[in-house]
């Protein structure tokens, strides 16, 4: 994940915290990468429609992100996105110890209200929940994010691990490059077989990356979703893990690319949706 803060972040104290704590060294002056992670203030978006019509056309191409990060405006964030900012005090609700959110939600200004795109929720938060969403053009373009969370904040000095962490879990629904997606895809057609996207497909949608989980979540269900008596699960599950699609914890981020280039991507979210 190649991270990159815009020249107004780089110029300010926030942006020079943020850069020693993830060993940020890229820069760019004024183009966007062609490809990247992009960390940028909310009110540097919000105060110029040309800015926002160059970034909106720069997250439709796969391998591109960017992330907004407060201070924001109130208002709206992006013309073509029901995204809101409303101002808030900071929460003293209590939270999951040890977490990002728990570190951060006394500190926490804003609000983020609206329906498009996703929404990265923490049911811990109340009104507060949807501290971050993300937006994608279509199922392998780049994306656009905001989040609510002050990343910056020096609360976070020992904690580049947890940060990292929370990129990277936005950075999976990024969509890759087709350069990189044909080799992956060419790497993964020689050791998985049919059936295997399958049980992926199920894997991400029931969130479970054991045979023995699968079979527990098919059995849930009255009329039955998909019909795997005749696949031997244990062996798909072993070749998607040296397929590097899954691991002990879920789909990986190539797992997640792989699904996302298929066309079974719509029917994996459904599933996901409904659990």
């Amino acid at each position: 994940m190649k991270l990159y803060l815009t020249p107004e972040l780089q110029a300010h104290r926030r942006g020079r915290f943020l850069a020693s704590l993830l060993g940020i060294s890229h820069s760019f002056e004024l183009d966007l990468p062609e490809t990247g992670f992009v960390l940028m203030t909310g009110e540097a978006l919000q105060t110029s429609r040309e800015a926002q019509e160059v970034c909106a056309a720069w997250v439709r191409q796969p391998g591109c992100s960017l992330l907004l990060l407060p201070p924001y405006q109130e208002g709206s964030i992006f013309h073509f996105l029901d995204w809101a900012i409303e101002l808030v005090s900071p929460s003293s609700l209590a939270v999951e110890q040890s977490s990002l959110t728990s570190m951060l939600v006394s500190e926490m200004n804003y609000t983020l209200r609206g329906m498009d795109g996703a929404c990265a929720e923490d049911t811990s938060l109340g009104e507060l929940m949807c501290h971050t969403r993300y937006w994608k053009a279509h199922s392998n373009s780049g994306l656009l994010a905001a989040t609510t969370l002050p990343l910056w904040s020096i609360s976070l000095l020992d904690q580049a691990v947890m940060v990292h962490d929370f990129l990277s879990s936005i950075q999976t629904h990024c969509g890759l490059p087709a350069v990189r997606t044909k080799e992956i895809e060419c790497q993964v057609d020689n050791v998985i077989h049919p059936e295997d996207i399958t049980v992926l497909v199920c894997s991400y949608g029931f969130n479970v990356v054991t045979a023995e989980g699968l079979l527990s979540r098919l059995k849930t269900y009255a009329v039955p979703v998909l019909n795997l008596a005749s696949f031997d699960l244990p062996e798909s599950m072993v070749r998607l893990k040296n397929a590097g699609l899954i691991s002990d914890t879920g789909l990986t981020e190539q797992g997640i690319a792989h699904l996302m280039g298929s066309k079974y991507w719509a029917f994996a979210e459904s599933l996901r949706n409904e659990v």
